[in-house]
């Protein structure tokens, strides 16, 4: 982490979490730049509360259906998992957002919550996202001062998660977020997959260990999505 990103992660967890931490004096250059990265940070959108795969998807939709027929159903812990799938999609379309691992890092510290961890681990492992959820939780004890024991689904804090983390925020900073997978058709014969195709592909399968069965989801209908747009 070079100068300007430390006081980045200072600068939110001051703002975002009242640590009280002050960031280390800079040039108003530096201070352009920080606040650059802020900009970025505020504008990316978020995720959808959805996931890739068709099957997955239908008993997330299941799994919250199925929880508030419940006579004392665990609407907060709906919520918590409401975020994680967020945040999901959102890794794997545009890597790792930071506002998104924050409002996951505050709503886990509201004091008027009350989780059933029992519960989000049952439905996190039937979603295959255990994994996925544990590097969020990685990022909130690496940059934001959250204890592993405030986060009962990280079993292991994801080494990988910082340098995942700052890549992320590198890419988007330097304006080339990943989109949707586009196709070229070109020469009249063929269609070619574009160079944007392999990026998202590198980006998306950067996750793959974490939660394989989505990640794959999740590029395939990117890129049959964008055979629809050519045929139109």
């Amino acid at each position: 982490m070079d100068f300007i990103e430390r006081n980045l992660f200072t600068k939110l967890r001051a703002e975002n979490f009242n640590t009280g931490e002050k960031i280390e004096p800079m040039t108003k250059y530096k201070q352009g730049k920080l606040q650059q990265y802020i900009d970025n940070i505020d504008s990316m959108p978020p995720g959808k509360v959805k996931l890739s795969n068709d099957k997955l998807n239908q008993l997330f939709v299941e799994i919250q259906s199925g929880e508030r027929r419940n006579k004392t159903p665990a609407i907060q812990t709906i919520y918590l998992l409401r975020i994680i799938v967020i945040n999901v999609n959102q890794m794997l379309n545009g890597g790792i957002s930071l506002r998104g691992i924050i409002q996951l890092g505050q709503y886990l510290r509201a004091t008027d919550q009350v989780f059933d961890f029992v519960k989000l681990d049952r439905w996190l492992r039937e979603l295959h996202l255990q994994r996925m959820a544990q590097l969020q939780g990685s990022v909130l004890v690496n940059f934001f001062g959250f204890d592993k024991s405030e986060i009962p689904f990280v079993k292991k804090v994801e080494k990988s998660s910082v340098k995942l983390t700052l890549k992320s925020l590198r890419f988007n900073f330097l304006g080339e977020q990943i989109k949707e997978a586009e196709i070229k058709q070109r020469q009249g014969i063929i269609a070619q997959s574009t160079p944007v195709v392999k990026h998202s592909l590198i980006r998306s399968f950067k996750f793959f260990r974490f939660a394989p069965i989505e990640v794959s989801s999740n590029f395939l209908h990117n890129f049959t999505s964008s055979l629809s747009d050519l045929e139109e």
